[in-house]
């Protein structure tokens, strides 16, 4: 009996242990659960709806997303405690770079297990499936997930624990506009579950599009404009964030967000800038995409005063730091789930203030993640330091060798065209001002190039105001055509170059025919030069441009020398007068300089005088001390 009764307490502290070394099983009570029958381990979905993926190793599982036909599939992940981690759909391997599958492999961490089902089979499912992805926009592959909810299986069947959402009355909402580049992978889940990993109650919404615009949600015509607008109207924020496409430039961003700035501000909320990352598959794309974003963001930034998430900034700080990490998909183009990590944590700092360094929210990633916080840190506090690129001044270069600069760089100018609506290729505001393309200094190579500027009308006209009477040497423009695109060959296009000094009364100085003709695929590029004999002196210049229907022009150079002076008065005088006038103004400063010397001679006397004062008195101090030390002597 003794001897029975050694063993059960042996078998019960056996048990104890072994019990005390599982992982712990949740007790919490789940407002929804689902139990659905599997039709089979391991095997593809052909046949059937409910399929189950276990990972029985001590490493990551890789599936190739066809090895089981996952393509009209809706995904769950779970980890080895069964809590579930990722959520995807329509995962398929097209292994095409940019233009292929943004995941091509399911990962499973090792104990864990993947459950795969098809749409019709449960409408249950499929409720549960919005409530984990939080109704994220997202294709052809899992992203990271955080409302909480459990699985498990047997041979036999799958089940799935979760909670109903409860919306917070507290919590700081977020509304996250623009396309893949913010939807893929969760982005804004993980800076969600960054926020509640930091104490910071936060909520995030959708109103993104794959290779979208922003210009298009800006557009109350278009389809994503009449979304973005039903959304503002049926709900409030506290933040709408702001993404535009990965080809958009500071001429394409800054009149999109001109445009949907009051309508952020009508809903009461505040707007924000997701600097987003480089898609070029090659170093040295990211490296100019980086720097485009850049220049494109903090300028919106500085002028509008809108905070800004520096993603890009942060890419590039851990390309060169953690080469290691790769920071884009199986696609090479769109951003993994690191690179959606530091995403979120630029976003953590940028807009909420928050340190990322040592967030308890690792989204799986282990160590890595410590490395991704740092990144994002350096990114917002200390930024990025471009090499420095050799300056390049748009120069003319006459006859004689003398050379002249390009004095109409960030110059203003007037148009008497038509707004060309193009959201890519105007050249106007949403008030239909000019937005400045034309004197930017950058000239395009390709006319698909969203630095050049469409004005549309027959002959019409650009008017440049110098800011003072300048001497003029030289001008250059250039014009594109396409005539698949409806753009007329500029071939034969001419352009008339005025001058004035009060902008009302012009004077022609040349009419120039196209040169230098150069193309590209269905482009054509001319050049349009003018060389004049002698300098000239004046404060406007107009171009009219004389070829099809749209004028499609990249940048308008004025070759001379500036006025210091600042003048804006005409003067009539020769050589010798204007000698003599810069005599005068000789003289006038001389006498200033003698107007003002006698006031530092006084001073300079004073302090001599001041100086005299004190020897005097110290030599009579002196001599009173001595008769007095005579006079005590007798």
């Amino acid at each position: 009996m003794k001897r029975l009764l050694k063993i059960l307490l042996a078998c019960a502290l056996a048990c104890s242990m072994l019990l005390s070394a599982m992982p712990a099983v949740q007790a919490k009570e789940f407002d929804n659960k689902i139990e659905v029958k599997i039709d089979g381990v391991d095997i593809k979905t052909d046949n059937g709806y409910f399929f189950v993926y276990p990972n029985k190793t001590d490493s990551v599982r890789k599936i190739k997303a066809d090895e089981f036909n996952f393509r009209y599939t809706k995904i769950f992940v779970f980890d080895k405690d069964g809590l579930m981690i990722e959520a995807g759909e329509n995962m398929f391997a097209n292994s095409a770079t940019q233009s292929g599958s943004i995941q091509q492999y399911l990962s499973i961490p090792a104990g864990g297990f993947a459950f795969a089902f098809k749409g019709a089979g449960s409408a249950e499912l499929k409720s549960c499936y919005s409530v984990v992805t939080e109704n994220a926009m997202h294709y052809n592959s899992t992203i990271s997930v955080i409302h909480e909810a459990y699985g498990s299986y047997t041979d036999t069947h799958f089940t799935v624990e979760y909670n109903n959402p409860k919306k917070s009355e507290t919590a700081k909402t977020f509304l996250f506009v623009g396309n893949s580049a913010t939807y893929v992978n969760g982005t804004p889940i993980k800076f969600k579950g960054l926020a509640l990993a930091a104490g910071l109650d936060v909520d995030v919404d959708y109103s993104t599009v794959g290779s979208s615009y922003l210009s298009e949600f800006a557009n109350e015509s278009h389809t994503n404009g009449i979304t973005l607008r039903r959304k503002l109207k049926d709900n409030k924020y506290d933040y709408v964030v702001l993404q535009d496409a990965g080809t958009c430039v500071y001429y394409n961003t800054k009149p999109a967000v001109d445009k949907l700035l009051p309508l952020i501000e009508a809903n009461g909320a505040e707007a924000l800038l997701y600097m987003r990352y480089s898609a070029s598959s090659t170093a040295q794309g990211r490296v100019e995409g980086t720097k485009q974003h850049y220049d494109n963001y903090s300028q919106i930034s500085k002028e509008l005063s809108i905070p800004y998430a520096p993603a890009a900034l942060a890419y590039a700080i851990c390309i060169e730091k953690y080469p290691e990490i790769n920071l884009y998909s199986d696609d090479n183009s769109h951003h993994s789930k690191e690179g959606s990590y530091l995403i979120a944590c630029t976003m953590l700092m940028s807009y909420l203030g928050v340190d990322p360094r040592g967030n308890s929210y690792d989204a799986q990633l282990g160590d890595i993640a410590a490395k991704l916080q740092e990144c994002a840190y350096i990114a917002c506090t200390e930024g990025y330091n471009f090499e420095e690129e050799p300056e390049k001044e748009d120069t003319f270069t006459d006859k004689k060798g003398d050379v002249y600069k390009n004095i109409a760089v960030k110059k203003p100018y007037t148009v008497t065209g038509s707004v060309y609506t193009s959201d890519k290729w105007t050249d106007a505001d949403a008030s239909g001002k000019p937005i400045g393309k034309l004197t930017d200094g950058t000239y395009a190579e390709d006319g698909t190039d969203p630095m050049v500027g469409c004005w549309k009308n027959v002959g019409h006209a650009v008017t440049i105001d110098l800011g003072s009477i300048s001497q003029l040497r030289a001008f250059k423009t250039d014009m594109f055509g396409n005539t698949a695109w409806g753009i007329t060959d500029p071939k034969d296009a001419t352009v008339t170059v005025e001058i004035s000094n009060d902008g009302v009364k012009f004077n022609s100085v040349g009419v120039v025919n196209a040169s230098n003709r150069t193309a590209d695929g269905d482009w054509t590029r001319y050049d349009f030069i003018l060389e004049l004999g002698a300098p000239v002196m004046a404060k406007y210049v107009r171009l009219t441009f004389n070829g099809g229907v749209f004028n499609w022009v990249s940048e308008i150079s004025v070759y001379g020398t500036e006025s210091e002076s600042g003048n804006t008065e005409t003067s009539d005088t020769d050589d010798s007068d204007e000698a003599e006038s810069q005599g005068s103004q000789t003289d006038e400063e001389a006498e200033s300089t003698e107007e003002s010397l006698p006031e530092y001679k006084e001073h300079e006397n004073k302090s001599i005088a001041w100086l005299y004062w004190v020897i005097g008195g110290v030599v009579a101090a002196a001599v009173i001390a001595i008769a007095i030390f005579i006079t005590k002597k007798k």
